[in-house]
């Protein structure tokens, strides 16, 4: 009998630790389902090329059904005067910029716009067909083609000439608009000297197998200034922050592991690049990718490394940030 009450007592125990297990899982279960979440449609821009190589896994996600807690819809577009107007009138919640662009915007907006992380380093290099160049003395008397007027190309080499003591011993030529068509130019050979972002060098490298990197700009530009090359971020409306702060948040994180995903496995991040339409093939955007700086960088890291860029930027350009360092609440 003893032994009956024993087992008993034994069964009604295990009974008990299962359903205290059972009610713990079932708790875990609800409170992830019910994990904060604001599915306000998030309407993102994001600019072909490498400021928009992070998002890539992010896109493809949210194409086949994976929306990491969030509602987004991601355009991409060719040029940054595409995206400019899209911030200032509101038509869209969050972007990704040049780092340049994202001063501007906040003194256009009047400070409606806020830097919720940097998501590039140095993408700029200067490719040349032939063996002249090899540091920014030998630009002396030589013209050097840049991808249209009024972007960080431009602003990041007349920095370095300024510098350098070459403001006026270097001919810029703006002839090619985009970089596109500087590519272009620059595989058919009429163009021999010209600045480039990833994946666009990669690009023109593989139609001419004459061209060559001859200058990176990240580390001459940390040799003149003392600071990070930093060329793209993702900006958000304040309002929009303010309106929605639980989906901001969830963007991020979700921003964040897209961009692990793309510096971990290259074979998907190509996958995942060609996929949304930034770059042709996948080839291409293997070899580009050890050269494209894709980062994540958020909090003092990240204000230090705006700021020391923009005030090197403003020493030489003043309009190259909008005509005014920002002020500290750019940061939120």
């Amino acid at each position: 009998m003893k032994r009956i009450i024993a087992l008993t007592l034994a069964l009604l125990c295990l009974f008990s630790l299962v359903s205290c297990n059972q009610g713990e899982s079932e708790d875990t279960i609800h409170n992830e389902a019910t994990s904060p979440a604001d599915f306000a449609e998030i309407r993102v821009a994001v600019l072909n090329g490498t400021t928009g190589f992070g998002i890539a896994p992010l896109y493809c996600d949210i194409q086949n059904g994976i929306h990491h807690n969030m509602n987004a819809k991601i355009d991409f577009y060719a040029d940054a005067t595409l995206v400019a107007p899209l911030v200032i009138g509101s038509s869209v919640d969050i972007a990704a910029v040049p780092t340049n662009l994202a001063a501007t915007l906040y003194n256009k907006t009047q400070g409606g716009i806020e830097v919720l992380a940097v998501n590039t380093l140095g993408v700029l290099y200067l490719i040349e067909n032939g063996d002249r160049v090899n540091s920014i003395s030998d630009l002396e008397g030589k013209t050097v083609y840049l991808p249209g007027s009024g972007s960080n190309p431009e602003y990041v080499l007349k920095t370095l000439l300024k510098l350098s003591g070459l403001t006026d011993k270097v001919t810029l030529d703006y002839t090619y608009a985009t970089p596109d068509e500087l590519t272009a130019a620059l595989a058919s050979g009429k163009a021999s000297l010209g600045v480039l972002p990833e994946p666009k060098v990669t690009a023109a490298m593989t139609k001419n197998a004459s061209l060559k990197v001859a200058l990176d700009f990240t580390p001459e530009w940390k040799s003149l200034t003392g600071t990070e090359l930093v060329q793209g971020c993702i900006v958000a409306r304040k309002a929009f922050i303010e309106e929605h702060p639980v989906a901001v948040e969830n963007f991020l994180k979700a921003y964040e592991e897209s961009v692990n995903v793309l510096n971990s496995d290259a074979e998907k991040a190509a996958q995942a690049v060609v996929t949304a339409g930034i770059a042709a093939n996948e080839a291409l955007v293997k070899n580009a990718l050890p050269r494209c700086n894709v980062t994540y960088l958020v909090g003092e890291e990240m204000k230090k490394a705006l700021n020391e860029f923009w005030g090197a930027l403003y020493n030489c350009t003043p309009t190259s940030v909008g005509g005014a360092l920002p002020d500290d609440k750019i940061f939120g």
